[in-house]
C-alpha cells in the first residue's frame, strides 16, 4: 500500500488480492464517433498510451486503493513488454510477470467518443499462449481473488478458469470474476461456459451490455441481473456507467446506487477501477450498500483524471 509520502510499501494486517488478468499496452484515441472511409483519414484530438489490460487496470487500482497486490500475467520479451514491466515496477507490479520469450506483448486500440459506448480493437500476442502452468500454485494463496480478462486469454477459460477459483475459495480467498466482452458476441454456448462458471465466484462483475448477453435479456440489466444470480447463488454485480451500478444478493437483497457527476476524462478501465474498489472495501468490512457505494466513487474519480496520469501510486519504495 501507500505510505503518508506516497511511496508504494508493504504493511502486516492489510487485506491481499491476486489479480489473474492480461498485461497489455493501451492505446486510448478520442474522440473517435466514426471510422474513416476505406482509404480515408480521420483525425483524433487526444491520444495516449499506457500500460492497460483489465489484469494491470485492476492492479493499479488496487494498489492505489490500498491493497497488497499481487498481479499474475505475461508479456513478450520485445521492447513493449520491457517498457510496461519498467511502468509497473514503480508500483512494485513487475515481479511477478511471465516474461515469454519469442513471443509478441499485447496492445488494445481503445476508440472513445462522447456520442457512443466505447470500442476496442485487441491484439492478443502473448496472451494467446497464456496458460495456467504459469501461474504459480501460492498465488492462489490470498485474502481475494480477481480474475479478468477471460475472454483474451483462451487457454484460460473453462476448467482452467474453474480450477483457479475454486482453489483459492477453498483456501479461503472470497471470489471475484469479470469476463469483458466476447469477441465472438456471447453465442449459446459460450453464454453456457459462463454461466456454469458462476456456482464458483462469489462477486461476479459484468457491466450492463455483458449482463444481457449473458442472460439473454435483450436491455433489462436488473432482469439479467437476477438470472445471472439464480445461476450464481453469489453476488452479481451489474456496471451500468454513468447510471452507477445494480447489485443481487444471495438472500434477495438487490441495490442500486447511482453514479455522481463528474467531468469524464476517459472512461477506459472505469470497470477495472470499481472492481478494485469494492474489492478494497469489502475487505475492509463494509456492508454492501457502503462497499457498492465506495466503488463507484472511486471508479468515477478515477476516470476523471486525465489518461496519461489515472493512478496515484507514487515511486516504490
Amino acid at each position: 500500500m501507500r505510505s503518508e509520502d506516497g511511496a508504494v510499501g508493504r504493511e502486516a494486517g492489510v487485506a491481499t488480492v491476486t489479480v489473474i488478468g492480461c498485461v497489455q499496452a493501451d492505446v486510448v484515441m478520442s474522440p473517435v464517433t466514426d471510422l474513416p472511409s476505406p482509404g480515408g483519414t480521420l483525425l483524433t484530438e487526444q491520444m495516449t498510451v499506457r500500460v492497460g489490460g483489465a489484469g494491470a487496470n485492476a492492479a493499479l487500482a488496487s494498489v492505489e486503493a490500498g491493497l497488497h497486490v499481487r498481479l499474475i500475467g505475461c508479456i513478450g520479451d520485445d521492447q513493449l513488454g520491457a517498457w510496461m514491466r519498467d511502468e509497473l515496477a514503480l508500483a512494485s507490479l513487475a515481479d511477478e510477470l511471465v516474461v515469454v520469450p519469442g513471443e509478441t506483448s499485447g496492445l488494445t486500440v481503445a476508440l472513445e467518443s462522447p456520442a457512443r459506448d466505447r470500442s476496442f480493437l485487441t491484439y492478443l500476442g502473448v496472451n494467446a499462449r497464456w496458460e495456467p502452468a504459469m501461474i504459480p500454485d501460492d498465488a492462489l494463496t490470498s485474502d481475494n481473488l480477481l480474475l479478468c480478462d477471460y475472454f483474451v486469454a483462451p487457454r484460460l477459460r473453462g476448467e482452467a478458469a474453474r480450477r483457479l477459483l475454486d482453489t483459492a475459495r477453498s483456501g479461503g480467498a472470497r471470489t471475484f470474476f469479470d469476463t469483458t466482452w466476447d469477441p465472438d458476441g456471447f453465442p449459446g454456448h459460450t453464454r453456457a461456459e459462463v454461466r456454469e462458471l458462476l456456482p464458483s465466484v462469489d462477486v461476479f462483475l459484468p457491466n450492463e451490455v455483458e449482463a444481457c448477453a449473458l442472460a439473454d435479456e435483450a436491455g433489462d440489466a436488473v432482469d439479467a441481473a437476477r438470472a445471472l444470480q439464480a445461476a450464481s447463488g453469489g453476488w452479481v454485480v451489474v456496471k451500468r456507467g454513468p447510471c452507477g451500478c445494480f447489485a443481487v444478493g444471495p438472500d434477495g437483497t438487490e441495490i442500486a446506487v447511482p453514479a455522481p457527476a463528474v467531468e469524464v476524462a476517459d472512461t477506459t478501465g472505469a470497470g477495472d477501477a470499481f472492481n478494485a474498489g469494492l474489492v478494497h472495501a469489502l475487505a475492509r468490512g463494509a456492508g454492501w450498500p457502503d462497499a457498492l457505494t465506495m466503488a463507484t466513487q472511486f471508479a468515477t474519480t478515477i476516470i476523471s483524471r486525465p489518461s496519461d496520469n489515472r493512478y496515484r501510486i507514487g515511486v516504490a519504495g
